[in-house]
């Protein structure tokens, strides 16, 4: 992958692609890291037709497939108005988003355009909180390291963005296969082992594990089938999956404006934010999101890489069907 300069694309472009940038800022706005990876995934999952029925296997809250499919959030509302903010999250690393409130009514100026018939997850509260977007047509509680609890054949399109969060990834894989139907269309979005030498794990001799767990608040311990290129594909052929397309939507330079962002002071942000008036968060807020949106729109091109030597992608994008 070489250092890219690509043309400028017609203006009605760029003003669609500063929009979408600018609605998945307003949603994850204190992660603003978090915000243009996810615009990267969105945007490689744009070429995608997504048949129904569909499943969108690790949905979470469904805040990112609900803005994917167009789906618009009033300016008030961001993933952080809903957390848990107890010591042991900052100290421990635990998951803030874990958490539901009585409250949780996010405010939707326009729906979804296109509803997903299921979403699975393993968090009770994401599931909640997915509930309240009028985006799926049903949700499961479940763990994807266990038998899917679908019947063979069911689903037109699959999606995952987590699958290097599955321990059992073999049998997962080959889950996936058996509930797309014949011709069905199976899309991955994985990280590569890779992103380990673009991120400052490489250099734990000098910076140590307490430095490094600060920064890092415990990611790598969570993607327990993270591998290379080379051996997700033998994964697939083992799944009898086939590969039709891939798709490397992110570089190394992302990874390494990503590695540290916000994630460290991430908790405590969300703190400070929603203790002060709500008038005064909403004016941060809005000038929060249009500085980022300045700072990141460049970095929103699937091929932005500021080396001048090839080097291997963080994520890609797989299109699979199940082998005949």
């Amino acid at each position: 992958m070489h250092s890219t300069i690509t043309k400028m694309p017609p203006a009605t472009d760029v003003v669609a692609a500063r929009d979408k940038l600018r609605r998945f800022l307003n949603a994850y706005w204190l992660r603003p890291e978090n915000a243009f990876w996810m615009t990267l995934r969105s945007d490689a999952m744009d070429a995608v037709p997504m048949g129904r029925p569909a499943v969108d296997l690790c949905c979470g809250d469904g805040v990112f497939s609900f803005l994917h499919a167009g789906g618009r959030f009033t300016p008030d509302f961001d993933v952080f108005t809903s957390v848990d903010l107890p010591a042991h999250v900052t100290n421990d690393f635990a998951d803030m988003f874990d958490y539901v409130d009585g409250d949780y009514r996010p405010k939707i100026i326009a729906p979804a355009v296109q509803r997903i018939d299921c979403g699975v997850d393993a968090k009770n509260a994401l599931l909640t909180k997915a509930s309240r977007l009028d985006l799926y047509d049903r949700l499961v509680l479940h763990d994807n390291n266990d038998p899917l609890p679908f019947e063979t054949h069911t689903f037109e399109t699959v999606y995952c963005n987590a699958a290097y969060w599955i321990e059992r990834i073999d049998e997962f894989l080959s889950e996936i296969a058996r509930i797309t139907r014949p011709g069905g269309t199976i899309v991955l979005q994985v990280k590569l082992d890779d992103i380990r030498r673009y991120t400052l794990e490489r250099h734990c001799d000098k910076l140590g594990d307490r430095w490094l767990n600060i920064i890092g608040r415990g990611r790598f311990d969570t993607w327990p089938s993270l591998c290379d290129r080379g051996t997700w594909e033998e994964r697939f052929d083992r799944a009898d999956l086939a590969v039709l397309a891939e798709v490397p939507f992110v570089t190394r330079t992302h990874a390494h404006v990503w590695d540290v962002g916000l994630r460290p002071i991430a908790p405590l942000l969300t703190r400070a934010m929603n203790a002060i008036n709500p008038h005064l968060r909403a004016e941060i807020k809005r000038d929060w999101v249009e500085l980022f949106c300045e700072l990141l729109a460049p970095l929103c091109d699937p091929g932005f890489d500021l080396f001048d030597t090839p080097d291997e992608p963080v994520e890609i994008q797989y299109v699979l069907t199940p082998r005949d």
